[in-house]
């Protein structure tokens, strides 16, 4: 495993548990997820408190056996290991986080090793069937793309199968699952809402083809289902009965990955966002997502990646992080070098450099302020925990050490909470995971689970 050589010089064996310093980090948005999940892979465990002590606030609390066959998932509601047998058979445990108890046991056949996200309505939405389509890459190579056939739906408190039939999952709301249905090509037939606990049909709607297929939410729940087709046609459907809200088709660039050509979609707030990119620059034209009325229209920068921000639209591009207003699309702010991206956390976002090493800043994303001085680190899965963030740190001294730093998310200053055992060196494995206060990864044959909160 490769492993950056950056960070924080120390003279003596133990940093100075105040004292949050450099590390590594991504180039780009995408980079600073990929990277931080091999790093996290990586890293070692905190040792446990003397007898009669406080036990630290990182520390290592179970573990069990797993192999380089194994997958993994961690969630709030707990630890879902695959075991492969490598005889076609594969058993999914499920486990409490905090003490490593055993939930339950399913067997399966198969090479079933990953899930759908399913937490809303306390499923594990469990991929089947596998089938494969032929696409053709932006460098003009031709692949394909696997994806689930049909979607069983386990309980998540018992291990009871629930329900399974034919659809890959789009999207999951408390009481119902969006599921869709693909063909040969591998673009879009058919839509499907159906109950969550008993699978009943809820409605269908035909895709027509449709190469995208997105849901946009209203709080925390979905609202509306957009599809769009290669031409530019764009049907919006409620969520909740399926009745076709508006038909229409908008400028669309249709994709020509040797040119560089290509129209991304995405929605922020009620806008639908139509990104028509081409290697010298991007026409960003927003939409009412209920309507498709027309709002704005912008030139921006190629490739921009654009995201809800609360009161403002985060685009960020190679260079810079923007907030524009989303009623015009011009910019509110700009900050030179936040290259990284950002992330909404309660009232506040999460800005991060494109350099190596990155910072971690917290600023008003009404007016692009920094708040608090910031630090540097690897964010726990960008999700905000009592209160902070929760980064992980590289610092070196006589011994190699990574740390464990909380970033405030009130105050936007940074402090040290403990250290993690072993240096990466000393770590194997390929897998790691995070949710809450826990840190879980795999070793050589073994997985262990580490609070770091």
């Amino acid at each position: 495993m490769n492993v950056i050589e950056l960070g924080e010089l120390s003279a003596s064996d133990e940093p100075e548990p105040d004292e949050p310093g450099t590390e590594f980090g991504p180039r780009t948005l995408r980079r600073l997820v990929v990277a931080a999940v091999v790093l996290l892979c990586a890293f070692g465990l905190g040792a446990a408190a003397p007898p009669g002590a406080h036990p630290p606030l990182v520390r290592d609390l179970w573990s069990a056996p797993m192999t380089a066959q194994d997958t993994m998932t961690l969630r709030s509601d707990g630890l879902f290991v695959f075991r492969n047998s490598g005889t076609g058979e594969v058993e999914l445990t499920a486990y409490e986080p905090a003490s490593g108890a055993v939930r339950w046991v399913r067997e399966y056949s198969g090479n079933v090793n990953w899930m759908y996200q399913g937490e809303e309505a306390g499923l594990l939405l469990i991929p089947g069937d596998e089938k494969y389509a032929d696409i053709e890459f932006e460098d003009g190579s031709n692949g394909q793309i696997g994806y689930g056939g049909s979607t069983t739906a386990i309980d998540v408190w018992t291990g009871r199968q629930l329900w399974k039939m034919t659809g890959e999952v789009q999207a999951v709301a408390a009481a119902s699952v969006l599921l869709a249905e693909r063909d040969s090509a591998g673009d879009y037939v058919s839509v499907r809402l159906v109950d969550a606990r008993t699978g009943a049909q809820i409605w269908r709607h035909p895709a027509g083809r449709a190469l995208h297929v997105i849901v946009k939410n209203e709080g925390p729940a979905p609202a509306l289902i957009v599809m769009a087709r290669a031409d530019g046609r764009i049907a919006v459907l409620r969520w909740s009965d399926g009745v076709l809200l508006r038909d229409r088709r908008l400028p669309w660039s249709a994709p020509d990955p040797q040119a560089g050509v290509d129209t991304y979609l995405s929605t922020a707030g009620d806008l639908l966002l139509v990104s028509r990119n081409n290697p010298g620059r991007t026409l960003l034209t927003a939409y009412r997502t209920a309507t498709l009325d027309k709002v704005w229209e912008i030139e921006t920068y190629a490739y921009p990646y654009v995201q809800d921000c609360g009161p403002v639209l985060c685009l960020v591009d190679s260079s810079a992080l923007q907030g524009l207003d989303p009623r015009t699309g011009r910019p509110v702010w700009t900050r030179p070098g936040d290259s990284g991206g950002a992330t909404v956390a309660g009232e506040h976002l999460i800005t991060s450099d494109g350099t190596e090493p990155p910072a971690q800043r917290l600023v008003d994303p009404a007016t692009g302020a920094q708040i608090g001085s910031g630090g540097t680190g690897w964010p726990l899965r960008q999700e905000p925990y009592a209160g902070s963030l929760i980064l992980l740190h590289r610092v070196y001294g006589k011994e190699m050490r990574d740390a464990v730093d909380h970033l405030n998310l009130t105050t936007g200053e940074v402090t040290r909470v403990g250290l993690l055992a072993a240096p990466a060196e000393r770590m194997e494995g390929s897998q790691c995971d995070s949710a809450g206060p826990h840190l879980v990864c795999q070793r050589t044959g073994t997985l262990v689970v580490t609070n770091v909160g």
